[in-house]
């Protein structure tokens, strides 16, 4: 096994009464962050939000869309990460470049450190709320848990959110970095994160003390483990698990693999497209007669010719031309993916 093949690895301790997942990304998030030109600050955020997303995600049972996404007054006001239920994930920020420059230039960092010294994440994203949504599609009801944005990581809000709106004991340990190259590393974004949780016990958990040792007990074990380790190429996810939790009674659950991956479509462009007015629409044509639409995920080019909108806007023939069409990238537009 590739100690960096995109994946989660669920599994289970004391007889199932304690299940976690380990996730390790790489070439996904070099996939997902190598064409956004972000702050390296922001990249790494971004590269934590989506493995938090991914370990989140690997703990439900679904068919559809699970989203993390933070919403703050802070300079990066938005962090927002979504994994399918078939293991595409993707990532996008917003960000107010000034005000993050003059945050980093406070603590005597700038745009290109990847961890500011003396900066908590939380004064990046500011005051606000981290929310969790699992969306099935048509005819389902949207699942949606909100928590308050606490000081510390975002680790520790994903904490707090279970113990006070699920009341349901969990640690969350993540590290994210970018490795430079050397000779025997190709470097590039590492992200990684082990979350455990004390099951309840209508879900298979105990309430005895010998449950609560068992609890205390793994969660040192977890605290043992340090950001290099967790992102150690030489080592693969079971051998992190071993040296943890092999005195715990340590049992692999289910493996995933992970891969980045854009749900746009040209439809879906045209479908966001064809609720605006004619007059909307050529408010939006440039110098060169196009309109164009870029993917805030992939970076997906999709342009429009004047005959197209007319299309889209029921005052042309169906079936015009449609312009230079999209770049041969995964990805969609804003508002259509």
């Amino acid at each position: 096994m590739s100690p960096w093949n995109d994946s989660i690895h669920g599994f289970y301790l004391d007889g199932g009464a304690l299940r976690g997942r380990l996730v390790r990304l790489g070439g996904a998030l070099d996939d997902l962050l190598g064409w956004q030109d972000q702050p390296a600050v922001v990249e790494a955020l971004l590269a934590e939000t989506t493995v938090l997303a991914a370990a989140l995600a690997g703990g439900l049972k679904f068919d559809g869309v699970f989203t993390l996404q933070t919403s703050g007054d802070g300079p990066v006001p938005t962090l927002m990460a979504d994994i399918t239920s078939t293991g595409d994930v993707r990532a996008v920020a917003r960000v107010d470049r000034d005000r993050l420059a003059a945050a980093l230039r406070a603590v005597g960092s700038g745009l290109d450190d990847e961890r500011p010294v003396a900066l908590n994440p939380r004064a990046l994203v500011g005051g606000g709320h981290l929310a969790f949504t699992v969306d099935q599609g048509p005819g389902t009801e949207r699942y949606q848990g909100i928590t308050a944005l606490v000081d510390g990581t975002l680790s520790d809000c994903v904490s707090h959110y279970f113990h006070q709106s699920e009341q349901l004991p969990t640690v969350v340990r993540t590290a994210a970095h970018r490795a430079p190259v050397t000779a025997s590393d190709a470097g590039g974004w590492r992200a990684g994160c082990v979350l455990l949780q004390r099951m309840p016990v209508e879900a298979g958990g105990r309430d005895d003390a010998a449950a609560r040792d068992a609890w205390e007990t793994a969660g040192v074990l977890l605290d043992t483990l340090g950001e290099d380790e967790l992102l150690d190429p030489a080592l693969t996810p079971g051998r992190i698990l071993h040296r943890l939790f092999h005195g715990e009674g340590l049992v692999p659950g289910e493996t995933r693999p992970l891969r980045f991956g854009c749900r746009c479509s040209r439809d879906k462009v045209e479908a966001a497209l064809a609720r605006f007015s004619r007059a909307d629409l050529a408010d939006m044509v440039q110098d060169d007669g196009m309109v164009r639409v870029t993917c805030q995920f992939c970076g997906a080019d999709y342009t429009f010719s004047n005959q197209a909108l007319d299309a889209l806007s029921g005052e042309g023939p169906p079936g015009g031309d449609s312009g230079d069409g999209a770049d041969d990238r995964p990805g969609g537009a804003p508002g259509a993916a």
